[in-house]
């Protein structure tokens, strides 16, 4: 695991080779097989609102159709689930026409995960990360099959397209957290 600080006591985790190569296979394919809707767009603004993404959303029953949750529990990032429950869940679908503007999310946590299971260098669609001005890149966490980043959802981030060369359609798979209520 690599760990990266951000401002405010916030962090960026990476975990890489997570899933066995059939737990890779199966969400890929399921990847593949997901109706897609348009209409996850980065910015709210009305300028921007005209780019809009690709996105499926995951349902309780997606997630375990998959075995996400088992996968992750037994993987070297289950520490990112410990007093966490899942908010929602997206698969978005990228191109490398797609414009990706920089954005947050008001939930806790997020577990990105790339389910592209092969990717060359020079194909791009890196994961940026930004500092709180959103003027300047912290880290780029390059798009590697089978890795897992956790951060947390207030640091600014925003996808670099990929090339032409790439595959077509990049997967990624958002899975949303937010804090456990404490019930005590």
């Amino acid at each position: 695991m690599n760990e990266i600080q951000a401002e405010g006591g916030r962090s960026i985790r990476v975990y890489d080779d997570v899933f066995d190569l059939t737990q890779v296979k199966d969400m890929y394919s399921f990847a593949l097989n997901s109706m897609f809707k348009i209409g996850w767009a980065d910015d709210s603004t009305l300028e921007r609102l005209q780019y809009k993404s690709l996105f499926s959303d995951y349902s309780p029953e997606d997630l375990e159709r998959i075995n996400l949750l088992p996968a992750l529990q037994n993987s070297k990032a289950a520490a990112e689930l410990v007093g966490h429950e899942v908010a929602h869940c997206k698969l978005n679908l990228s191109t490398p026409a797609d414009v990706n503007f920089i954005h947050a999310h008001a939930e806790d946590r997020v577990l990105l995960m790339y389910l592209n299971p092969k990717w060359e260098e020079g194909y791009h669609g890196e994961t940026l990360f930004l500092n709180q001005a959103r003027k300047e890149v912290i880290y780029t966490s390059l798009f590697t099959p089978n890795r897992v980043v956790s951060f947390s959802g207030a640091i600014p981030h925003a996808i670099r397209p990929q090339s032409y060369l790439a595959p077509f359609y990049r997967f990624t798979l958002s899975m949303i957290l937010n804090k456990v209520a404490d019930e005590t």
